[in-house]
C-alpha cells in the first residue's frame, strides 16, 4: 500500500484543472495557407478556459466545452492575373519606302499585385477532449500532466461568420481605386469570398487552431523526488527530506469519482 494517497473528486477536480490550464498560459504560431485563391501568411495566439471535467475510470478525464479563445493576424496580397485575363496589343507592321518593314514591339499587359494591410480578427472556439494521464520523473522533479488523447469536432464561435465581411471590408476600398477596372475588381473579389463561404474559412482556420488543442499538456503535480518535508528550524534542527520513490495516478470509480495520486516514500 503506498504511503501517501491524495484524491480530490469531480468538483476539485474542475476547480484544480482550471486553475492549472490557466498556468499554461498563451500560446502563439505562425504559418501560412491558402484561404480560397488567397495565400495567406498568419499569427495566431490565445488561451484556454476549462470546460466542465468528467473523470471517468481507469485514467481518463474528459473536459466538455473546452474553450480556447484566439486572436489571428493574416496578411495576403491579390494577384490580379489571378482574376483578369492576359492580353497583349498585337504587333503591327508597315512598310516604309527606302526603310523597309518597322513593326511596333508586342506589349502585354501585366497586372499587378496589390497588398492587403493586416487584416485583425478573433473569436472563440469549443471541443471535447479526452486526456490522459502521464507520469515522469524528470530532472529530478515528478511531474504528473493530462495530455489530450482525442478531441471532438471543433465549435467555432458566432464571431467567425462575420470574419468574411472583415476581409472583404479590407479589400474592396483599395481595389475600387484601380483606375478604370476598380469597381469590377470588387465585385469579382467580393463573389470569391461569397463562394469561400463559411465552410472554407473555418476550412483554413480548422488546421490552424486544432493544433493548440491536440497538443495541449496540463500540469497537474510537480515535485521534487528528494522532497523537503520539514524545513530547518534551527542549527541543530536539521532540514528533513523524504524521498518520493514512485508516484501514479489513476481515476478511482466510486459514489464519487476521484483523481488519485498514489506516493511510495522512503527516509
Amino acid at each position: 500500500m503506498s504511503e501517501i494517497i491524495a484524491a480530490i473528486d469531480e468538483t476539485g477536480a474542475n476547480t484544480l484543472l482550471a486553475d492549472a490550464i490557466q498556468t499554461v498560459g498563451t500560446l502563439s504560431k505562425s504559418g501560412s495557407g491558402n484561404l480560397g485563391p488567397f495565400g495567406a501568411s498568419y499569427t495566431v495566439h490565445g488561451s484556454f478556459t476549462s470546460g466542465a471535467v468528467d473523470l471517468i475510470p481507469p485514467d481518463t478525464i474528459r473536459i466538455d466545452h473546452l474553450h480556447f479563445a484566439w486572436h489571428a493576424d493574416l496578411s495576403f496580397s491579390i494577384d490580379l492575373n489571378d482574376f483578369l485575363p492576359h492580353f497583349c496589343l498585337p504587333q503591327v507592321c508597315i512598310d516604309i519606302p527606302c526603310v523597309g518593314e518597322v513593326c511596333t514591339p508586342e506589349i502585354c499587359i501585366d497586372w499587378p499585385t496589390i497588398p492587403i494591410p493586416t487584416v485583425s480578427f478573433g473569436d472563440f472556439v469549443e471541443a471535447t477532449a479526452d486526456f490522459g494521464l502521464d507520469v515522469a520523473l524528470t530532472s529530478g522533479n515528478w511531474k504528473v500532466q493530462i495530455v489530450v488523447k482525442n478531441v471532438s469536432q471543433l465549435q467555432f464561435g458566432p464571431g467567425t461568420a462575420a470574419i468574411l465581411g472583415i476581409i472583404a471590408a479590407a479589400i474592396t476600398p483599395l481595389l475600387l481605386a484601380v483606375p478604370f477596372i476598380g469597381p469590377f475588381l470588387a465585385i469579382a473579389v467580393d463573389a470569391i469570398i461569397a463562394a469561400i463561404g463559411i465552410a472554407g474559412l473555418t476550412g483554413f482556420l480548422g488546421p490552424i487552431i486544432s493544433p493548440f488543442i491536440s497538443g495541449l499538456k496540463v500540469p497537474v503535480y510537480n515535485q521534487p523526488k528528494h522532497f523537503e518535508l520539514l524545513p530547518a528550524a534551527g542549527a541543530n534542527d536539521p532540514a528533513v527530506f523524504i524521498e518520493l520513490d514512485t508516484v501514479q495516478a489513476r481515476i478511482e470509480g466510486s459514489d464519487e469519482d476521484e483523481l488519485v495520486l498514489d506516493i511510495d516514500i522512503s527516509a
